[in-house]
C-alpha cells in the first residue's frame, strides 16, 4: 500500500532528439520501457485516494448545451 510521503518523479518533456533516440531503440527494448511506464501509471491511478479525487470529479450527470 502507498504512503502520502511518496512521490512522482517528473522531468522535463523529452526533446526531438531523445524521441528520436526512442524510437531508433530495438522494438523490444521500447516495448519494456512502455510497460514499465505502464506499470507506474497503473500503481498511481490505483491509490485510494486519487481513485476517490476521480470519481468525484468524474462523477455526476453530463450537460450539453
Amino acid at each position: 500500500m502507498s504512503t502520502q510521503e511518496e512521490t512522482i518523479e517528473t522531468t522535463a518533456p523529452l526533446t526531438l532528439a531523445e524521441r528520436l533516440a526512442f524510437l531508433k531503440l530495438p522494438i523490444e527494448e521500447r516495448r519494456r520501457i512502455l510497460a514499465k511506464q505502464a506499470e507506474a501509471m497503473v500503481a498511481e491511478y490505483d491509490l485510494e485516494e486519487n481513485r476517490r479525487e476521480r470519481e468525484i470529479w468524474q462523477g455526476g450527470d453530463i450537460v450539453e448545451y
